[in-house]
This record gives C-alpha cells, sequence and structure tokens, in this order.
C-alpha cells in the first residue's frame, strides 16, 4: 500500500520535523501499522463522524491524532498535528 501527505498533514509533518523527532518516529510508526493492520492496530483507531465520515482517527498522543483515510489502496493522511482539524 502506497501513502502520501496533503499539503497540511505534509506541513504538520514538516512541523513535526522541525520541533520533536518522537512524534516524527510516533508518525512513522502509525503510518507503518496502518497499512498492515486497518482498521485494527495501534493508537486506538477510530472512525470519524459527521460531516467526517469516511476519515479515521489515530492517536499520536493525548493531544495529537493521525487522520488518514484508505481508498484504492491508497492511505491518504489528512493531518498529523492537533485533534481533528483544530
Amino acid at each position: 500500500m502506497q501513502h502520501r501527505f496533503t499539503a497540511s498533514a505534509a506541513e504538520d509533518f514538516q512541523y513535526w520535523m522541525k520541533h520533536d523527532q518522537k512524534k516524527v518516529e510516533r508518525i512513522k510508526i502509525l503510518v507503518a501499522d496502518i497499512k498492515q493492520n486497518h482498521p485494527r492496530g495501534i493508537g486506538k483507531p477510530e472512525p470519524l463522524k459527521h460531516q467526517k465520515q469516511g476519515l479515521w482517527s489515530q492517536r499520536i498522543d493525548r493531544e495529537h491524532r493521525l487522520v488518514h483515510a484508505i481508498e484504492d489502496r491508497i492511505l491518504t493522511i489528512y493531518a498529523c498535528r492537533f485533534h481533528y482539524g483544530k
């Protein structure tokens, strides 16, 4: 399975690369786990509701979430900073 970051998720990831390598490593671990185990796995995966149907969230840490979707065997990361697009 391939993965890609949206423009805003890429900005989030660049922020972590500059400010917190632990979060970078956690994101990499989550991405690898999602590719192998979706919809189960680490980070307490849960589907988002309401206007965000089709998206999933997994915990990076207490404050930050990795928001993603899988379509046609492509994992798209929509956010990896803050909590559900704050």
